[in-house]
């Protein structure tokens, strides 16, 4: 998992998350605010990954989904970054993204609402996979 990771670290560059976000607020300016805090949310998979080799991808996607969240590295838009970035970079390991089991509305607006509950200080890390991996069961 780790080399896995690692070679995701070269995909999620901050100049990606950035051009996601800029196409996720368009057409507002997009703005990085925070590129420490950015650069931080990226790494968190990886070393994750380097230090508890047992996680799961799911984890690994929800570290990188939470640190977006709770960084706030972007003026507008964290919440739908994060849950592209994260549903993208399950799809990089060839899972099912976050909305690909969603059979209805309200398991969609689930999905949604976890990443507005991590933003609240409602839901850790542990959360967000538990409720990513309940609505794709």
């Amino acid at each position: 998992m780790a080399s896995q990771a690692a070679r995701l670290a070269r995909i999620f560059t901050p100049e990606y998350a950035r051009r996601v976000n800029a196409q996720i607020v368009h057409p507002a300016q997009a703005t990085v605010v925070k590129p420490n805090e950015l650069e931080s949310a990226l790494a968190r998979p990886v070393n994750v990954a380097r230090y508890e080799p047992d996680r799961p991808a799911e984890y690994l996607a929800a570290t990188l989904s939470y640190g977006v969240i709770k960084g706030h590295p972007f003026f507008d838009g964290n919440k739908r970054t994060a849950f592209f970035l994260a549903n993208e970079y399950l799809r990089a390991q060839g899972l099912p993204g976050l909305l690909d089991s969603c059979e209805d509305d309200q398991s969609l607006f689930d999905v949604a609402d976890q990443h507005v509950n991590a933003a609240a200080g409602q839901l850790d890390i542990e959360g967000l996979v538990s409720r990513s991996q309940h609505a794709k069961n």
